[in-house]
């Protein structure tokens, strides 16, 4: 059981309107999300293929699906489920991670522009002060809020999400899109787990989640000191922090860990999300 939302449902208080969940890419027909298998299918026909993103052949198609194919696991290979629940989400992850790493940038900027004493907008400022309360900043350290504003590794939000959900075959998980393990005081099932509308709020509220709570200021602060080191984060380092995320603790952190490594998931730390191209005629 995860801990990390008992106390009351994490959310994203930000809504949607500045900048609205991604819509599916026209790439895909109704025909060919009708299941696991066409999908499959489907993602192959159009050269989207792990191997070639980890080797930084192609970039990420902006392919973002609401949910996880109900018969995933009627896929008979265990390599094909993984494939699928993998190209799936990483463009999930990747359409979040943007979304921080454009407002780490922006407050950088205004952070700069503080440091040297430069002019800084009225509309800077009101988006900084909207920021911090977002991030749970209330006291002016723009550091600490630096350390908040920042992406989480895609290899290490692909095996939390593999954990959490076995891959997208768990029927729960499945019907309330909750890949992360959230939980709530109360459900309307009775479950205790969080529901999503779409896969890419859930994504959101994951990362929201590692970057504010308390729990997670460990990783936070291993992030950071990586950063000053002018490295990019590991999702293998990071995930020594979580043994707040389960009960399971220590061995959780193993696990997470496992699944990385076995699975090669550090390989998309660098994967790129493509654009939809204009249409033509």
């Amino acid at each position: 059981m995860v801990l990390h939302d008992t106390a009351a449902p994490v959310a994203v208080s930000r809504p949607q309107v500045e900048q609205p969940a991604p819509q599916q890419a026209a790439a895909l027909t109704g025909d060919d999300v009708s299941s696991a298998a066409r999908l499959n299918l489907a993602l192959d026909r159009m050269g989207y293929r792990l191997e070639a993103v980890a080797a930084g052949q192609v970039d990420v198609p902006p392919l973002f699906l609401p949910h996880i194919p109900g018969d995933i696991d009627d896929l008979s290979d265990s390599d094909d489920r993984k494939a699928v629940f993998l190209r799936v989400m990483l463009p999930l992850v990747l359409a979040v991670d943007e979304e921080i790493a454009a407002e780490r940038s922006r407050l950088l900027d205004i952070m700069t522009r503080k440091a040297n004493r430069l002019h800084v907008a009225a509309s800077d400022q009101a988006w900084l002060a909207d920021l911090a309360r977002r991030y749970e900043v209330e006291d002016g350290n723009l550091r600490k809020l630096l350390s908040r504003v920042d992406v989480v590794p895609a290899s290490l939000a692909l095996a939390q999400s593999a954990e959490e959900s076995g891959w997208g075959t768990s029927r729960l998980v499945r019907r309330s899109r909750n890949l992360f393990g959230h939980t709530v005081e109360a459900s309307a099932d009775g479950s205790g787990m969080r529901n999503f509308t779409t896969l890419y709020e859930a994504v959101r509220a994951y990362a929201h989640n590692l970057n504010t709570h308390r729990a997670y200021e460990g990783l936070r602060r291993v992030r950071a000191q990586t950063r000053a080191e002018g490295a990019w984060p590991d999702g293998h380092a990071l995930a020594a922090a979580l043994s707040g995320y389960s009960e399971r603790g220590d061995a959780y952190v193993q696990t997470i860990r496992t699944l990385i490594r076995r699975n090669e998931l550090t390989r998309y730390d660098q994967a790129r999300l493509g654009r939809v191209q204009a249409r033509r005629g």
